[in-house]
């Protein structure tokens, strides 16, 4: 009688860990750079929340006649537009009219809804309000680098995230 032993043999054993390694080699790369991604996704995803908040308060702004002062919106905020009816704070603040930071800010946290990241004109929040008449851009603080911003226009309504 013969005693057949059934397993692998070393060589087998060996050729399944280089191939293990191999495919290792191959993804590791793609997967250590997911933390990258989401903060990218993240800010796409609120950039496109800013967009459609935007074309809402556009909108409701339209079907009111187009000459009001403010929107209120379906949750009872109430939303100032400039006078092409884009969202933008009362510009009180400055005293030449031009959009301020803190007024960004506060334009950011009336269009979006609750529960949106946060954005102020002081460090702190998730995204830092900067103005440069009429443009509002919103770093991203959560990630050191690159730099990813939402930009709003609100002579035009146009939103630009990067990247």
């Amino acid at each position: 009688m013969r005693n057949t032993q059934s397993g692998f043999t070393l060589i087998e054993l060996v050729m399944v860990i280089v191939i293990l390694s191999i495919m290792a080699a191959i993804a590791l790369p793609k997967f250590a750079d997911i933390r990258d991604d989401a903060h990218t996704a993240k800010n796409s995803g609120v950039g496109g929340s800013l967009t459609a908040a935007v074309n809402i308060v556009h909108a409701a702004w339209l079907a009111a006649g187009g000459s009001a002062s403010s929107v209120t919106l379906e949750d009872g905020s109430v939303v100032g537009v400039g006078t092409e009816g884009w969202p933008e704070n009362d510009n009180s603040a400055a005293p030449d009219g031009s959009v301020t930071a803190a007024e960004c800010a506060a334009a950011w946290t009336t269009v979006l809804q609750a529960g949106a990241p946060g954005a102020s004109a002081a460090a702190g929040a998730e995204y830092l309000a900067t103005a440069a008449d009429p443009v509002c851009t919103f770093t991203y603080q959560l990630d050191a680098a690159p730099a990813r911003t939402i930009a709003y226009n609100s002579n035009t309504g146009a939103v630009t995230i990067a990247p």
